[in-house]
């Protein structure tokens, strides 16, 4: 794919004009790392992990997971995306976040939280709930955009209004953004809710992130100074 190449741009079903190729491996590299850290605990315990993808949507992510030689569950809330993920295998189902859980104590090994946690109005119930379903020792790898990112802190100090939080429904890029997160902040949620952070990395860091996200020095950055990265992706152990 070159940098030409563009493709439809939708979140939550809004469509948001076209996204380039440099915006993809922007996502790209946010799956990458929370792949890693998910690959890192299957061979920690040296066996197929029991996994639940929170907000699977048509599996695509999930897919990955599976391929990986675990067992995988998903909970989305709309019904087309779960048959969707049931086409590629993976055992979904349709799930309200605002509910508990639909799934019995201590049965997951890990749990995939890919941009979900600056969707949801009250994170400590989610929370405890994921803690609630998760064996002993079990994984939680949780991915939020930085509201304190290098870009985002340039923009405030010219007057600008920040990436990642939304002052409405459907404001361009952001997809009903109601929570905010920082490294500190990120880390103080999940160590408040039963959790121990194990580790922390941010996708890339640059002025730029969708034009340089293809730069080898933007992800060793990332991983350098989390706290100025886009992303944050969190490995956290249930206490």
């Amino acid at each position: 794919m070159n940098e030409e190449t563009i493709e439809p741009y939708f979140i939550d079903d809004i469509f948001y004009g076209e996204k380039s190729s440099a915006m993809v491996e922007f996502s790209r590299l946010r799956v990458d790392v929370a792949l890693h850290m998910i690959k890192s605990e299957r061979e920690r315990i040296g066996k197929s992990l029991k996994v639940l993808d929170v907000g699977c949507g048509d599996g695509t992510y999930s897919k990955m997971i599976l391929n990986m030689g675990n067992e995988v569950y998903g909970i989305d809330i709309r019904p087309e995306r779960v048959r969707s993920a049931k086409q590629k295998g993976i055992k979904a189902k349709v799930a309200d976040l605002t509910k508990s859980l639909p799934f019995r104590d201590e049965f997951f090994d890990l749990v995939h939280a890919a941009e979900i946690l600056e969707h949801i109005y009250d994170t400590e119930f989610f929370l405890h709930e994921v803690k609630r379903v998760l064996k002993k020792n079990g994984v939680l790898v949780v991915t939020v955009p930085n509201i304190a990112c290098l870009p985002n802190r340039i923009r405030v100090i010219l007057g600008l209004y920040p990436k990642y939080i939304a002052p409405a429904r459907r404001h361009w890029g952001v997809g009903e953004h109601i929570r905010a997160f920082t490294k500190g902040m990120l880390t103080e949620l999940l160590e408040r809710n039963g959790f121990e952070v194990d580790r922390l990395k941010a996708n890339l860091m640059s002025f730029m992130p969708t034009k340089r996200a293809k730069k080898p020095w933007s992800k060793i950055l990332g991983k350098i100074f989390p706290n100025l990265g886009e992303v944050l992706i969190c490995k956290a152990r249930k206490k």
